[in-house]
């Protein structure tokens, strides 16, 4: 009798929200997964952590997920499923103890970074050979202590998002004259304004630009912080002119408190009032920084007329692009909104998959986990999902 084929031996790049889900989904299939990742458990989602989701609670978890908890703790209490929560507090009470479970605690490699994939005995630069079975994938990792090693892995699930990677500020999607030496001095990332820095933006003058839901989160709080701290001054500059608004209105928002952040921060730019400028149709082709805490220089064109401003703090809310460094000797094209990448057996799930689009849900992510263990497994109907979580 033949011998049955070894299960394939999966790597998993990043222990964030869609990489514990992917882990826990293999462990549920009893194939072998080793999770990486270079810090902690969900680090970004720690990061933007002051701010409440769009989506609640019973959107954020899975069938899964919550009866492997409930399965260790049966008296273990989570959010109502309606209830809109923050991303520590989904973090602490969701993430970290699936990170913890019996089910996933020895899967997982944190502090430990991914350098590079590639293929064993395999060159980017080689012609495939269809007649040849595919060779492993060859992981350089270093461990916290700097030793490097090399592990292998059969099948690759790239869950490390893209928040790591902003966008550059300037025209055309490139840096503005200026924007790579300010780099360290600016801002990319939903900064808690109203709590950990507030000290930081209090009484200064703030430019913000980008114009989607994360740009309206930091204007809003900027509003807020300048009733309580009057010599507050935020200037916001967008790229597109809707009229109406920087935020587009999603008709019947399934999620009432983007539609109500989208709601408060066109009426903050139409009105202009609360120490605020708005000034849509601005193109940033200068972004120079005076030094550490010493203030900005910020100038381009809006609606075609130069302009440029003295500020003392700059927050590029721009939206975020997949770092592709780690599998560059892969045939991995950059993703546009699908979880496959023209390399067999390497996935990219989760916020990377979507490229530069911010429309991704976490919903759309658990549902990329669900369809590429139906390809591992070679089984189109599998669903881990489809029983209710008891």
């Amino acid at each position: 009798m033949p011998k049955p084929p070894a299960p394939p031996r999966i790597a998993i790049l990043g222990c964030g929200p869609i990489g514990l889900e992917a882990a826990l989904y293999a462990r549920s299939l009893d194939l072998p997964v080793t999770v990486y990742d270079s810090g902690q458990v969900a680090e970004h989602v720690n990061r933007w952590g002051h701010v409440t989701m769009f989506t609640p609670f019973g959107q954020t978890a899975t069938t899964l997920g919550l009866e492997t908890l409930r399965r260790e703790n049966p008296k273990r209490d989570f959010p109502a499923e309606g209830n809109t929560i923050t991303g520590r507090e989904w973090r602490e009470c969701y993430l970290v103890p699936l990170a913890e479970s019996a089910a996933l605690k020895d899967s997982l490699q944190l502090q430990t970074t991914v350098l590079t994939v590639g293929r064993t005995g395999w060159r980017k630069t080689d012609s495939p050979d269809p007649a040849k079975p595919l060779s492993p994938f060859r992981l350089l990792v270093r461990t916290a202590q700097g030793q490097e090693r090399f592990d292998t892995a059969d099948v690759i699930l790239d869950c490390t998002g893209s928040y790591s990677r902003p966008n550059w500020a300037g025209d055309a999607g490139i840096p503005a004259a200026g924007e790579i030496a300010a780099r360290p001095q600016l801002s990319y990332w939903n900064d808690d304004i109203l709590g950990a820095k507030k000290q930081h933006y209090a009484n200064k003058s703030v430019i913000l630009i980008g114009g989607g839901y994360s740009a309206a989160t930091t204007i809003a709080n900027l509003a807020t912080l300048a009733e309580q701290e009057q010599s507050t001054w935020a200037i916001w500059l967008t790229h597109a002119d809707r009229g109406g608004g920087p935020l587009p209105r999603v008709p019947n928002d399934p999620f009432r408190d983007r539609d109500k952040l989208a709601a408060r921060a066109n009426n903050l730019a139409c009105r202009c009032d609360g120490n605020l400028e708005y000034h849509p149709q601005t193109n940033v082709e200068e972004l120079i920084s005076h030094g550490p805490d010493k203030g900005f220089r910020v100038a381009g064109t809006v609606n075609g007329k130069p302009m440029s401003w003295e500020v003392d703090r700059v927050i590029a809310n721009v939206g975020y692009r997949p770092d592709l460094t780690v599998c560059q000797e892969l045939r991995v094209a950059e993703p546009t909104g699908d979880f496959l990448t023209g390399e067999p057996n390497y996935y990219v799930l989760g916020m990377k998959s979507a490229g530069r689009k911010s429309s991704f849900l976490l919903c759309d992510g658990y549902e990329q986990v669900r369809r590429a263990f139906a390809l591992i497994a070679g089984k189109k109907q599998l669903d881990l999902y489809s029983r209710k979580a008891a």
